[in-house]
């Protein structure tokens, strides 16, 4: 049985008995944890922050002395992390590191990784510091500022302080990646001590051409089930059987991606939640692979419900329908057979002169290489005026690399092309809103009520007009 906090900020050393006892009494009158009242009386927020990680099993972070660069924020808007108490630390080695209060829920894990798309590595903090850090780290953000920075953190100070889960006094300092230091000890290795070594780069091999994807089957349409439940998965491969596809079937997102690039399917049915490689990367991956680029995803989720996510899936990660479970079977038949439909008279309408630059740009901006993105949308929106793909990717890209008004131009354009477009509009109204022109919001959440896809979408749009109106 794991020791309590308390015992171990006791056996520690890092406060008293009575400290402990105390903190435990305010605790239960003001319902905050007990290492925030030992925050709050004055004990070292440091040694805290290493009995939380003992506790949890994930590293630690003194927010104190940290620093957050504060382009992180737009990783995470700030409503999401005030109401989930978590604010984005660094991206180091491709991941985003992540404060938070309580480190093993993995619902918000997965929230995080499904909106930014980055596998997350979640750190413990105190409560108290953590909240006056993601009011601080915001309000300096929306203020223009670059950093944001922790009450003790000085000029050197790391700009994530992190506690390993280790011994309680042992707090390892990433500098910048450039010193990898133990916390009182000289630095191990500093970049600017490192001796310059010239190397010398053999010019890139030219890849070899990928082999043929294997025949299909006696001509059958060959479906990828990707899932981890093997009951799931030998059901759903066992219906399309019947319906006269050929199945091949993967356990998790690693082995998806390289049967998908070995076969190349027709389809690939993908649940989100999987082991190794989560499903939505993987689908990002497959939509980004020239090999299987073209091949149709079909989303299946149990957790990621309601239409956001199934329009964030479509439009960020390149699926082209998306599933919650629990499913009917029928209902799942219909959906693959209307995905290989579209496919099959996407590629048919190749008479569109802007369908390659559309492509790219889709390709750049899943990439997240927004600026390239937005001039290869302009070029596709200038080749096929009419083409409201390509406004719709210039304004997300627009939007990404911050010019609103620009983006705006764009959505309303794709607004008129495409005027059931419910994503464009929901869109189109929030920039409006963010820039400060409440009516013409209004009267584009007007237009978007009757193109909402489902009861609940059509709640939200009532209920932002009536917040508008007010």
């Amino acid at each position: 049985m794991a020791a309590k906090t308390g015992e171990l900020v006791v056996q520690r050393g890092v406060a008293t008995a009575a400290q402990v006892e105390r903190a435990l009494r305010e605790a239960a009158t003001t319902r905050e944890p007990i290492c925030s009242r030992l925050l709050a009386a004055g004990v070292s927020e440091g040694p805290l922050a290493a009995i939380l990680s003992e506790k949890h099993g994930v590293p630690g972070v003194d927010l104190s002395r940290s620093a957050v660069s504060l382009d992180l924020l737009s990783l995470v808007p700030r409503a999401v992390a005030e109401a989930d108490l978590i604010l984005p630390l660094s991206e180091e080695g491709g991941r985003l590191h992540l404060a938070m209060h309580r480190p093993a829920d993995e619902r918000v894990i997965a929230e995080v990784r499904f909106v930014t798309g980055r596998e997350v590595s979640p750190y413990v903090a105190v409560k108290s510091s953590l909240g006056r850090a993601v009011r601080e780290a915001y309000d300096a953000h929306a203020s223009g500022l670059l950093v944001w920075c922790g009450a003790e953190a000085g000029e050197g100070d790391p700009l994530l302080a992190a506690v390993q889960p280790l011994e309680a006094s042992e707090v390892l300092d990433i500098l910048d990646d450039d010193v990898l230091a133990v916390a009182g000890d000289e630095p191990l290795l500093a970049a600017a001590d490192a001796p310059e070594v010239e190397i010398e780069v053999a010019p890139e091999p030219l890849p070899e051409p990928l082999p043929e994807p294997p025949p299909r089957p006696a001509g059958k349409r060959l479906v990828l089930v990707v899932d981890d439940e093997p009951e799931i998965r030998q059901l759903v491969a066992r219906t399309l059987e019947a319906k006269g596809y050929a199945v091949a079937t993967a356990v998790d997102g690693a082995d998806a991606l390289a049967q998908a690039e070995a076969l190349v399917p027709d389809l690939v049915l993908l649940d989100a939640m999987l082991p190794k490689l989560h499903g939505f990367e993987a689908c990002r991956r497959l939509k980004s692979s020239p090999r299987t680029r073209h091949v149709p995803v079909v989303m299946m989720t149990a957790i990621y419900r309601g239409w956001r996510f199934a329009q964030d899936a479509r439009e960020a990660y390149g699926a082209e329908d998306y599933v919650e479970k629990p499913f009917r079977l029928d209902d799942l038949l219909r959906r693959v057979e209307a995905a290989l439909d579209a496919t099959a008279a996407r590629r048919a309408q190749s008479a569109d002169p802007a369908a390659p630059e559309v492509a790219r740009a889709r390709e750049l901006l899943t990439a997240g290489r927004a600026e390239e993105a937005a001039a290869v949308a302009a070029a596709a929106a200038k080749r096929n005026p009419y083409s409201a793909d390509a406004q719709l990717l210039l304004a997300r890209a627009l939007r990404t690399r911050g010019d609103h008004f620009g983006a705006m131009t764009a959505l309303e354009r794709a607004a008129e092309l495409r005027p059931g477009n419910f994503s464009a509009l929901r869109t189109l109204a929030a920039l409006y809103e963010e820039t400060g022109f409440r009516r013409k919001a209004t009267g584009v959440l007007e237009r978007a009520l009757p193109a909402a896809p489902d009861e609940n979408a059509r709640a939200t749009i009532r209920r932002d007009l009536l917040r508008l109106l007010a």
